[in-house]
């Protein structure tokens, strides 16, 4: 099954969710199950381990262990975090997306997505690796996860960035996961477009040691630069980044992370939008950061303005 983003228009801002699809319609089979599907809907609500499920929706333990095993099996849920409970270890489990569909074989009558604005060179150059390699485009669960249990935001700028990859021709080789299923498949060896902080990412979350431009916690959220010594703490700091990936330097690993939601909305903004300031000094082969300020200059709620403080 592949994990892919669907949003409900193409205007800048639509809702986007994950859908996991699947060209085995049988991969589906358990949903067809009324007590399955309840389970799932209430792991969609909460996820948690399946004795709480079974106290909250008054169904008998085993009941619950046997939908469990079988939604599992098929890929529907999987576990995202794990917690110690009077000595022994509980799996919480979540969906693994937000919508679920079969998809039927090209039969050579599949729509065009809308025409896109042509890509700047800089951009397709910064890119090269991740359209050439198969890249994973990686973006948090929207169940809550990690060691600080958070629900990612970052779904509408995925889905921008997305669109705005759209319009390279080689675009189609890079594939969707959510940052729990890059964890729990050990695909971290890949190349990686993370998008997301440590916070909402925990991808980005295990790469933050090897930044140069790393994010810390003093109370607060701060981005410290080891090029300056400066440290930020505004909501709309981005960072624009690409290593080695740590883990296989044969690959890299783009990230374009901010201490808030709006700060991620910046790093990609950079990209897409202002990628003739931010690339400017961009040699492939060697390491790249960029910090950004993201601004709202008319007044509407969103980023449409990038700063380059570094």
């Amino acid at each position: 099954m592949a994990t892919k983003l669907i949003v409900d228009s193409a205007d800048e801002g639509s809702p986007a969710r994950s859908l996991l699809l699947t060209d085995r319609p049988d991969r589906l089979g358990p949903l067809s199950h009324p007590e399955a599907w309840r389970i799932l809907v209430e792991l969609s609500r909460r996820p948690d381990y399946a004795g709480a499920v079974a106290k909250r929706l008054r169904m008998h333990e085993q009941t619950v262990y046997y939908h469990f095993h079988r939604l599992a099996k098929a890929g529907l849920i999987h576990v995202v975090r794990e917690e110690r409970r009077q000595g022994a270890v509980s799996r919480i489990y979540a969906p693994a997306a937000e919508a679920f569909g079969v998809e039927l074989p090209l039969s050579g009558k599949a729509g065009k997505a809308p025409a896109q604005r042509a890509v700047p060179e800089r951009v397709r150059s910064f890119m090269e690796t991740f359209l050439r390699e198969g890249g994973l485009f990686v973006i948090g669960s929207p169940y809550q996860h990690g060691p600080y249990l958070t629900v990612a935001r970052d779904s509408p700028y995925a889905v921008e960035f997305g669109m705005f990859l759209g319009g390279m021709t080689a675009a189609s080789g890079i594939s969707v996961r959510l940052d729990t299923e890059v964890k729990a498949a050990g695909l971290e060896k890949r190349p990686l477009i993370l998008v997301g902080g440590p916070v909402a990412n925990i991808v980005a979350l295990d790469l933050n040691p090897h930044l140069k431009v790393s994010f810390d916690w003093q109370q607060a959220w701060r981005m410290r630069s080891s090029f300056t010594g400066r440290e930020y703490a505004e909501e709309g700091i981005g960072l624009l980044a690409k290593i080695p990936n740590p883990w296989n330097p044969q690959t890299e690993v783009a990230m374009f992370s901010g201490l808030h939601h709006t700060g991620t909305a910046a790093a990609v903004l950079a990209l897409t939008v202002f990628s003739e300031r931010v690339l400017r000094d961009y040699v492939p082969g060697k390491d790249f950061y960029r910090i950004v300020q993201g601004l709202d200059r008319d007044g509407d709620g969103r980023v449409d303005f990038v700063e380059v403080l570094e």
